[in-house]
């Protein structure tokens, strides 16, 4: 029972480590450069590589890029062609997804400085069969957990509720097949992602 205490213990570390280094390289800061007109600038800093979309209220994409950079990554996006109404600016690092309003008014389009949401994402660190899942979960929302094992049999299906750290471990080394799906949902927000058994 210590040893399983111990590993336990031990995994929880490395995932808080992994959770760290993802805060390091995917936690970011928006900053509103200018506005003119129906042309926004801003800088985003302390993010190498990032996903940026454009959506409308209805949840429509309507525009998609990855960046990557060296730097802080500049952007001036011209929405002359945007009819008048509210639009989301969506930042997606390896560690969260910021939103952040756009107000197209007449001649003039203004993006909000704040993030109006952010959602972090969930981190899995596999260790022999062993998963250790992580997140934070600052608006303590449902987080709905599902395992399914490479045959899409449902293994795990539980909801957890009002915690701001969530945090689990799973023994997957005894799975049949060599893989497993691990489906958490939260938010509004769905993230997939398969890991070995072994």
């Amino acid at each position: 029972m210590k040893k399983i205490l111990k590993f336990s213990l031990v995994l929880a570390a490395v995932a808080l480590t992994a959770v760290e280094a993802h805060a390091g390289n995917a936690d970011f800061s928006l900053d509103l450069k200018k506005e003119e007109g129906k042309t926004v600038s801003f800088t985003l800093r302390e993010i190498k590589k990032i996903d940026l979309s454009i959506y409308d209220t209805s949840d429509n994409l309507i525009y998609q890029e990855k960046v990557t950079s060296n730097d802080d990554i500049n952007r001036t996006y011209d929405l002359t062609a945007f009819p008048e109404g509210v639009y989301f600016l969506e930042a997606e690092s390896d560690l969260k997804i910021s939103r952040y309003k756009i107000e197209v008014v007449g001649k003039v389009a203004k993006l909000s400085v704040d993030a109006i949401s952010e959602v972090y994402k969930p981190v899995l660190v596999n260790k022999n069969g062993t998963v250790a899942f992580n997140m934070l979960n600052t608006s303590k929302a449902p987080v709905a957990v599902k395992i399914y094992s490479s045959n899409d049999t449902e293994l795990y299906n539980e909801t957890i509720s009002g915690e701001l750290n969530v945090g689990k471990i799973f023994d997957i080394s005894n799975v049949e097949g060599d893989k497993c799906t691990f489906v958490i949902t939260f938010n509004g927000k769905t993230f997939v992602e398969t890991v070995d058994v072994k």
